[in-house]
């Protein structure tokens, strides 16, 4: 049967030990996550898709599962307090909040959820759900329908702000919600195939087959910002990442634009890139940051620190401080389900 996060959560993980030894052999599958982001809008799933495809659990055999009809047991108390640092085997291990959960046959992890530092924003059959640092999952739309497909979600690094969509009576809606307060700072109608592809200060980017516009959830403005030959990557304090031509939209005007891969992050401050280094690039001239680990597989974690896999048999994955670079190990990571993965990151 094929199911969703909450569903191995709740079913496989939270009554099960974590695991010991008998660490399996690395085996490498490629970097299928960091080649799904090159998926076009008019390529992706119905619905408000990820740039690449959805955060889905395969389990083997049985049938299709009713979603709606399951309970949402809690899965116990998690440890937020040095950022979610989540990642997983894709197939066998997911760690969150200094957890560790064995999972059965883990497909694939990429940008359907996202991690923010008030928990995991993810998608119950399209339905936006948060697990919270309790170990409670919480309704972040009670009584909407069930989208299409597999949304994604995106979360400002400025605070509590998180971007998801959601499906209504008539179609579909981007919607800003302070996860601190509870509190919705705006609704937006989008077609169904709109990417989300950023938020920052609460203004939301949107992608579709026509170009990028902005979302600004507080005066309801809308802007144009690229075509569509362009790609925003990541906009985080004010600086707007992007790959492709520059964008020139009104909507673009009030960012510091700077150039970079489609897979690649900004820090929190928006002044370093990540892009598949372990040296961080200045987006102002600046100083790069080195880290003292070298790695494959980066994130920038809930509290700005940056998440990175290096890859061995197995793996080993670090916590790096920003900016003095100073990494903390986190622990050994089997992989024979393919990359190490991060929640909400595909590279």
């Amino acid at each position: 049967m094929t199911t969703d996060l909450r569903e191995v959560l709740h079913e496989r993980l939270h009554l099960v030990e974590p695991p010991t030894g008998d660490l399996a052999a690395v085996r490498r599958d490629g970097r299928r996550l960091r080649r799904r982001r090159q998926l076009s809008a008019g390529g992706a799933a119905l619905g408000v898709v990820a740039a690449g495809t959805a955060l889905v659990l395969v389990l083997g055999g049985g049938d299709a599962v009713d979603q709606g009809e399951r309970g949402l047991d809690p899965v116990g108390q998690l440890d937020f307090s040095h950022g979610l640092r989540a990642y997983a085997d894709p197939g066998f291990v997911i760690h969150l909040g200094g957890r560790e959960f064995p999972a059965h046959d883990l497909d694939y992890l990429d940008t359907d959820a996202t991690a923010t530092p008030y928990g995991v924003v993810f998608y119950d059959d399209g339905h936006p759900m948060l697990l919270e640092e309790s170990g409670e999952f919480r309704d972040l739309e009670p009584g909407a329908p069930g989208g299409g497909g597999h949304p994604t979600a995106k979360v400002d690094s400025r605070g509590a702000l998180v971007a998801y969509a959601v499906g209504t009576d008539d179609g579909l809606e981007v919607v800003v919600r302070d996860l601190a307060s509870d509190d919705v700072l705006g609704r937006h109608t989008v077609p169904h195939g709109t990417v989300i592809d950023a938020l920052d200060d609460g203004v939301v980017f949107l992608r579709t087959g026509g170009g990028t516009t902005s979302w600004d959830a507080a005066t309801d403005r809308v802007e144009e910002v690229a075509g569509p030959r362009t790609r925003v990557a990541d906009v985080r304090n004010g600086v707007l990442l992007y790959d492709g031509p520059r964008p020139d939209g009104p909507g673009a005007t009030r960012y510091r634009l700077v150039e970079g891969a489609i897979d690649a992050q900004l820090t929190y401050d928006g002044s370093h890139v990540l892009s598949w280094s372990s040296t961080l690039e200045s987006t102002d001239g600046g100083a790069p940051i080195v880290l003292d680990q070298e790695a494959t597989f980066f994130a920038i974690d809930t509290d700005g620190s940056i998440l990175a896999a290096q890859y061995g048999h197995p793996a080993t994955v670090y916590d790096c401080e920003v900016p003095s670079g100073t990494c903390t190990e986190l622990g050994p990571l089997t992989t024979k389900g393919g990359d190490p993965a991060f929640i909400g990151v595909d590279m």
